[in-house]
């Protein structure tokens, strides 16, 4: 069953858009969505396409052009039918950009520049609609979409969610780390800068001094 759909920003898991079924809830629901929400705050540098395990449920998403597209199913559904269900939707997603910003509009660029989230939450009721045909794995549809995806099963990375938040947790270090080296380096620049500035006044000063005091004897004498 697919239960939780999110579109969301890479950059900062900005929720663009969420819709969930309203026919059936997965078990612990809101606490897997809660962890989805975690999740999609962590997936800057990660694997493109990768199905995360959470127990009871199952994490799939899809990472494209600066947007993250993840479902929450649960564990009997189908992994290569998850990832059509988000390839569908990503491609109705991405058509749906293009008729209210035009084409060949830089789709990353826009996405950065919104601010508030749940901008698309219209968008909700096309994924509410394409569900209705990923709803049964078992119709015959699903199979067909299954027999035609076989191939992409080596394709899709498998995480588990604690590794996946810790690894999370590991990249925002080594951000703040990063971010210290700058400012350390960006210090030590201009300290550099002072300690040569010192070095050259240490190094000319006399010099420039005893010319000045010659300028100004000479001055004095003949002007």
């Amino acid at each position: 069953m697919v239960v939780t759909t999110f579109i969301a920003r890479v950059v900062d898991g900005l929720i663009l858009c969420e819709s969930w079924d309203s026919g059936g809830e997965a078990p612990d629901g809101q606490n897997q969505k809660n962890k989805a929400k975690m999740l999609l705050k962590k997936l800057q540098n990660t694997d493109p396409r990768c199905s995360v395990d959470s127990g009871s449920c199952v994490f799939h998403y899809v990472i494209d052009n600066g947007i993250i597209y993840m479902v929450i199913t649960d564990r009997s559904y189908p992994k290569v039918i998850a990832f059509r269900f988000l390839e569908d939707i990503k491609a109705l997603f991405i058509q749906s950009l293009m008729a209210d910003w035009g084409q060949g509009v830089d789709i990353r660029s826009r996405i950065e520049t919104i601010d508030k989230p749940y901008h698309f939450i219209r968008f909700d009721r096309t994924i509410a609609k394409k569900k209705q045909e990923y709803r049964d794995p078992q119709s015959s549809g699903s199979m067909q979409r299954l027999n035609n995806s076989l191939q992409e099963v080596q394709s899709i990375m498998s995480r588990n969610i604690e590794d996946m938040l810790q690894r999370g947790e590991n990249l925002e270090e080594v951000g703040q780390k990063s971010s210290a080296l700058r400012d350390a380096s960006m210090q030590y620049k201009d300290l550099s800068k002072q300690l040569h500035m010192q070095a050259l006044m240490k190094k000319w000063g006399p010099i420039a001094a005893i010319g000045f005091v010659v300028l100004l004897f000479i001055y004095i004498q003949f002007f």
